[in-house]
């Protein structure tokens, strides 16, 4: 019986990317050698994840320690002349305050079982963007705090152990495939993946193309 909802954040509620972060990205291009911002945008999520897969545990080290490094990885790679710590500063205001999807707030407000935000961030950033987009989540689990990140099982692991739930009662809604829909999945968890690039959809998996049909999915779900 479903008892809660986990939900991604950043991707799934809010966008991933804003004005401040995407001016980060236009610096570099602007600057630097790349060919395209797009070139900027691959280069910062391969150096990102693979830091992801390596700090966990006892080497688990905050976003905000591990967008100065990745950051300055994508100065030297693009030969872009500026600072990254003032870069990192400006990431740091999109994660505190970024924009919120128009489809989330009537999400969350439809759902009436706990919701949860199950996310790759630190404290300080998500008690921050709550705050200034007004939500009221029953909850907050950060890779921070379960010192894991996705897809690591063990995010979801702790989140689970955190709530006092288990796997069958909870259903969990994020866009990314690997994070947030196998990752879950693989612990018994019932996952939605939010396709909204409608990307194509693996057997097995159930998707959604927004968060007004991941609610009617989530309503056929008991």
């Amino acid at each position: 019986m479903r008892k809660a909802v986990f939900m991604d954040f950043y991707g799934t509620a809010v966008y991933e990317n804003g004005p401040h972060s995407e001016e980060v990205i236009r610096r570099i291009f602007r600057t630097g050698n790349a060919q395209n911002p797009e070139e900027i945008v691959l280069y910062w999520w391969k150096e990102y994840g693979s830091f992801l897969q390596d700090c966990v545990g006892d080497n688990y080290r905050r976003q905000f320690d591990l967008a100065l490094e990745c950051l300055q990885r994508c100065l030297d790679k693009f030969e872009a002349d500026l600072d990254a710590g003032e870069l990192r500063d400006m990431m740091v205001k999109h994660w505190c305050c970024p924009p919120m999807y128009e489809d989330a707030k009537q999400f969350l407000e439809s759902i009436r079982e706990p919701v949860y935000f199950v996310t790759n961030s630190d404290d300080m950033f998500m008690q921050e963007a709550v705050r200034n987009l007004k939500l009221t989540p029953a909850g907050i689990i950060t890779s921070e705090e379960a010192r894991f990140a996705k897809p690591h099982r063990e995010l979801f692991r702790y989140a689970l152990e955190k709530t006092g739930l288990a796997p069958e009662e909870v259903v969990h809604i994020g866009d990314s495939l690997k994070g947030d829909a196998l990752c879950p999945m693989s612990l018994g968890i019932r996952a939605i993946w939010l396709n909204r690039g409608r990307k194509p959809v693996p057997e097995g998996v159930t998707a959604a193309a927004d968060l007004r049909q991941a609610a009617e999915l989530l309503a056929a779900i008991k």
